[in-house]
């Protein structure tokens, strides 16, 4: 066959073939994308090392080199297997994916994968960078898929995260082995085998070793619970004697787990998780136990109080211990919440979370007793004062109730009497003798000025901030009765309540008040019991501080027994306290005592009233609270829709005047006159009172809106408010709010119900309640609540 040369031009397809010589030969393609493999391997390795968040065996290193090597071997065979698994490979990772950088990273690893599979050709080159954009992703999936789908209420069950890295790579790390040779394959089976059977001895031996422990842990447990019944009960010398023994044995399991032994099983994968769970929870148990044999050896409750007096001496003494277990604790806190990884087993995951829930309040007690320690030396050494203010929530103040007793408790050297007691009648008589002067901060002036605190002290704790209401009461007994005060405690029926459990019951002129009726008693049966006879009521109430303050002297409590039950009362703002030289406000914060309003950066809500009926009838008030938010994240809005139902179920006759009287004002009996506040960070739109618009007066307050209005509830009735509250924050982070909370007779009854307006989910704490349009809370709101809501963009 002859080709005409000539007849190139009418066959360009023809001569262009004839023509074409490869620019680049198939040998050297394959080496150029071999070496762009080997980098993509070393650099999937370096980054997955780095960047990765993966954990498995607890050690950093060889996390890091676990991560690195599994990351290449999933490129290297990704490399050569095929196309479908990279798209399993990269849609897991999408799906997984902790965050929406890793989500977009992943979804180009995808995208790739796609593109492959729609390609004829089998371009090994696109799985090993599938690959590479998908590793890094799945193995930094965060707290888990479930805990971020369900906004943290529910946790992952064990190895889930793990699991999910299994199942998208299996099929990469299957199709890949298929394609080696046989004798390739033959050669990876024999290393196999070895790491194999030196992992299955190092489990063997680490199960061998734990088991000579596991003896020793459960002993130092039971010692540990025996002691800390002991120590609850007053019996420290045995308390003490428990926690050595209970140091003893935590020492020697964590010996056991802790020796050079058990190093081969920390490098193990998932064990190496465990066995350092192990080795922290039985060193760290060992230092409490330890510390805490150290502070009941010094603690002598009968040599703490000499002849009525505080040993100064003693307390002394007993703070640097009480000090080192606080600190103790608070550290153990921390080391074991570092260990608590998903990578535990539930039964010993379980186990971690329960010893946290012990720890955390353990934590805090002890903290706020040392704190005491140290603010109760420094105030009873020196002739001191300090005021004790009476409050009843059944005629609500903004700080808790009507201050309606006084005690001046003089301090030296640590002996505590009560020096004088007062009526608040008497203190208005010497202030208006006095011709005192209200001096306060400019807020409290301007807000509560016009009620005349400077002639009715009872109405001091009208403020809702304790640290604004003291230094206002102490000026005001200064200018009453030329006595200056370091400190002022404010304390309600519930506490005394409290109080009782310690001393025991006293006598009373008809009967006894006791740990479980003193509440009851000076919240109403003690106005019934003396009708119109005040004197009697004022006597027997002089005569019951006294009492309390001599028991409570002459036996005192264990301190952290008495610092672990009034931490609750504290947290509702039922004992608060004030210290003249504490500028700050920071040490009586410290011991959770300072009653302060919430101030919040971000959003906040309370409801407080007071009583306008100079009555005892708050004790038949219920709150109940309802709040529906919409929150439209784009435009950075909130919008709250509240209604407040006050319900008054006071009788119209049967009790004292004192109790459901008006003093003069000519109420009817059994009627709840109140002004009440809703305090916002946001502007009112809208207040409606029993479907009609109602006017509000507007101020501020701590930096926030407090809108105001007076309200008449007749016995029996109840009173609806509806306010519609809207205004910009920012969402970018979340939602944050704050409840403030009023020490009320009983707590509010709260449910909230939050949304967003453009179909963003929003993620709850665990005590919320997830549905199809947002979350859900419901509670009894008997102290500050700060919320925080995650919203997924």
């Amino acid at each position: 066959m002859t080709i005409d040369l000539r007849e190139r031009a009418n066959a360009p397809q023809q001569v262009d073939l004839l023509d074409a010589t490869p620019t680049v030969s198939p040998t050297r393609a394959r080496s150029d994308n071999r070496r762009l493999v080997i980098l993509l391997i070393a650099g999937t390795a370096v980054v997955c090392a780095v960047w990765s968040t993966a954990s498995p065996a607890g050690v950093a290193l060889a996390d890091a080199l676990y991560r690195g090597g599994f990351g290449a071997l999933v490129v290297w065979s990704a490399s050569r297997s095929r196309r479908w698994t990279w798209a399993v490979l990269a849609g897991t990772a999408v799906v997984s994916a902790a965050t929406l950088g890793g989500q977009a990273i992943a979804a180009i690893g995808l995208a790739v994968a796609v593109w492959a599979l729609r390609n004829s050709r089998r371009a090994f080159l696109a799985g090993a960078v599938v690959a590479a954009l998908a590793m890094p992703v799945l193995l930094t999936q965060g707290a888990g898929p479930l805990w971020q789908l369900s906004g943290g209420r529910i946790d992952d069950p064990f190895g889930t995260s793990a699991l999910i890295v299994l199942l998208a790579t299996a099929p990469v790390i299957r199709s890949g082995w298929r394609t080696l040779s046989r004798r390739k394959r033959r050669s990876l089976r024999k290393r196999f085998r070895t790491v194999a059977i030196v992992t299955g001895a190092v489990i063997v031996g680490t199960g061998a070793v734990s088991a000579l422990a596991i003896p020793s842990m459960r002993s130092g447990l039971n010692l540990t619970r025996d002691a800390v019944e002991l120590s609850q009960a007053g019996d420290l010398p045995e308390a003490n004697a428990m926690f050595v023994r209970a140091t003893e044995s935590w020492d020697r399991s964590n010996r056991i787990l802790s020796g050079p032994w058990m190093v081969p099983s920390r490098l193990v994968p998932v064990l190496g998780q465990h066995v350092r769970a192990a080795q922290v929870v039985s060193g760290q148990a060992s230092a409490i136990t330890n510390a805490s044999a150290i502070a009941t050896e010094r603690v002598n409750p009968d040599d703490l109080v000499i002849d009525g007096a505080i040993n100064l001496e003693e307390v002394n003494q007993i703070t640097p211990a009480v000090d080192a277990l606080a600190g103790t604790l608070e550290r153990a806190q921390d080391r074991i919440d570092e260990v608590n990884s998903q990578w535990l087993i539930p039964p010993i995951g379980s186990s971690v979370d329960r010893s946290l829930e012990i720890l955390n309040p353990a934590s805090g007690v002890t903290g706020v007793a040392a704190e005491a320690l140290h603010v109760g030396g420094e105030l009873l050494d020196d002739d001191a004062r300090i005021l004790v203010m009476f409050t009843t929530p059944a005629e609500a103040r903004g700080a808790g109730g009507f201050v309606g007793n006084w005690a001046l408790l003089a301090a030296d050297d640590g002996r505590v009497v009560v020096e004088e007691q007062f009526r608040t009648k008497q203190l208005n008589d010497l202030l208006a003798a006095n011709d005192a002067e209200l001096e306060a901060d400019q807020t409290f002036v301007d807000r509560y000025g016009r009620f005349a605190i400077e002639r009715h002290i009872q109405d001091v704790t009208i403020s809702p901030d304790f640290p604004t209401v003291a230094p206002v009461a102490a000026d005001l007994f200064a200018q009453a009765t030329g006595t200056s005060v370091d400190a002022v405690l404010s304390v309600d029926p519930f506490v005394i309540e409290k109080l009782l459990q310690f001393t025991g019951p006293l006598a009373l002129a008809d009967g006894q008040i006791t740990g479980s009726n003193a509440a009851q008693v000076l919240l109403a049966d003690q106005y019934t019991e003396f009708g119109a006879d005040e004197a009697g009521r004022e006597a027997e109430l002089a005569g019951l501080t006294n009492s309390l303050f001599s028991e409570l002297l002459d036996s005192p409590p264990d301190p952290i027994a008495f610092a672990t039950e009034l931490a609750p009362l504290a947290q509702q703002q039922r004992v608060s306290l004030w210290l003249a030289n504490d500028f700050d406000g920071s040490v009586a914060e410290r011991l959770s005592l300072d009653g302060a309003f919430p101030r919040s950066a971000e959003d906040l809500f309370a409801v407080v009233h007071q009583n306008a009926g100079q009555n005892k009838i708050d004790s038949f008030l219920e709150r109940t609270v309802a709040l529906r938010t919409q929150l439209d994240v784009d435009s950075g809005t909130v919008h709250h829709d509240v209604t407040i139902t006050l319900d008054n179920s006071a009788p119209a006759d049967g009790l004292p005047d004192a109790i459901i009287g008006s003093n003069d004002q000519g109420l009817d009996l059994g009627t709840n006159r109140m002004l009440i506040s809703v305090y916002s960070e946001l502007p009112v739109l809208s207040a409606q009172v029993d479907g009609a618009d109602a006017p509000l007066e507007v101020a501020t307050e701590f930096g926030v809106n407090v809108y105001s209005l007076v309200l008449t509830i007749p016995p029996g009735g109840f009173a609806v408010i509806d306010l519609e509250i809207e205004g910009g924050l920012d969402l970018v982070d979340g939602y944050d709010m704050t409840l403030g909370a009023q020490a009320s007779v009983a707590p509010d009854v709260y449910s909230w119900h939050v949304f967003t307006a453009d179909g963003h989910r929003v993620e709850a704490p665990l005590d919320w309640a997830s549905n199809r349009d947002g979350v859900r809370w419901a509670a009894l709101l008997d102290r500050h609540k700060d919320v925080s809501l995650a919203i997924d963009r």
